[in-house]
């Protein structure tokens, strides 16, 4: 497959974490790297082979034959450029969360109908190497329907830094975090009809009980909160099949129990690895995307959905209100 010219906007901590390690497993070449900071884009340049670097990124468009760009950036500041890039014409790839709001993320997607460009969102727990093998699990006719989903998706106080560029530490949690199993939740058990929220906050921390129903008929719970330490087995999925039951630990501890046998998955290799935490393909899938003239997995037609989700969610805490919240068209 033919490589697919990129230029990266963004050279920040979280770019250089994440996305920057993974490029090299997709079908990518680097062109140029572009940072406001002239030597963090210099320096990311350098490391990761693209060589060139712009502090401006018309003149990295201008300069450079490019087909894509990866926007690596808070949802806020980058709404506008991922705007600008698709009436551009380039195709686009983001870090979760799509943008600030559900309305925001129509707007995107409109953009990119309109234009005939790919935004793919990297949700990247989609990719991840639990998830993948769950859902290779599930589709063993030993496992069955699907009947129950239930994830624990925790962490510790959305504070200071954490919560720059959103609204508060609820708006940081619930958009930055816990849109990863909100979207899960829909990735493996398909889409939500109705579902029912009940939330206590403590100490400017929240935690949220969420029941689903979902279209399929089967049901769900998710826990979510960042009322606990950071860094401490805070991802976890259970699914429960008509005649199996797998459960997810970390991304990549699988247990997989059936009548016949129980199949344990692990893997030791480090916790940040592209390969395991999905990012590298999170990317691949991106280039092949395009390549194929087909949506991606995780388009932002398709967050859109998840997105609702989440509206639903910080309205309904906003307002206090507690119960059954059916989830519009």
């Amino acid at each position: 497959m033919e490589p697919l010219r990129i230029g990266f906007i963004g050279a920040g901590s979280f770019a250089t974490w994440t996305l920057y390690p993974a490029l090299h497993l997709a079908p990518i070449t680097l062109q140029a790297v572009c940072d406001i900071d002239e030597s963090l884009a210099r320096s990311v340049a350098g490391k990761f082979g693209a060589g060139r670097w712009y502090t401006d990124y018309h003149q990295m468009w201008a300069n450079e034959d490019l087909e894509a760009l990866i926007i690596c950036m808070g949802p806020r500041p980058r709404q506008p450029l991922v705007q600008e890039a698709l009436e551009a014409g380039y195709h686009v790839f983001i870090p979760k969360p799509p943008a600030p709001s559900l309305a925001d993320t129509i707007a995107l997607a409109e953009t990119a109908q309109r234009t005939g460009k790919t935004l793919m969102v990297d949700f990247q727990r989609r990719f991840a190497f639990g998830v993948s093998r769950a859902r290779t699990l599930m589709a063993d006719p030993a496992f069955g329907r699907l009947t129950q989903v239930s994830c624990s998706f925790c962490s510790g106080k959305y504070v200071e830094a954490r919560r720059v560029g959103y609204d508060g530490p609820l708006h940081a949690y619930l958009l930055d975090f816990a849109t990863h199993h909100l979207d899960l939740a829909r990735y493996l058990a398909g889409e939500v009809r109705q579902l029912a929220l009940f939330h206590n906050s403590a100490g400017g921390a929240d935690a949220f009980a969420v029941a689903l129903e979902f279209v399929n008929g089967a049901v769900g719970t998710l826990q979510l909160n960042s009322q606990r330490i950071w860094w401490r087995n805070y991802d976890r999925i259970e699914l429960t099949g008509q005649g199996a039951f797998i459960v997810v630990d970390s991304l990549w501890t699988v247990r997989y129990y059936t009548e016949g046998q129980n199949t344990f998955t692990e893997n030791y290799s480090d916790e940040r690895s592209s390969e395991l935490s999905g990012d590298g393909y999170a990317l691949i899938e991106f280039v092949e995307a395009i390549r194929g003239k087909r949506e991606p997995i995780a388009s932002i037609h398709d967050c859109v959905k998840t997105m609702k989700l989440y509206q639903a969610i910080y309205d309904a805490t906003l307002t206090g209100q507690n119960g059954v919240i059916a989830l519009k068209e």
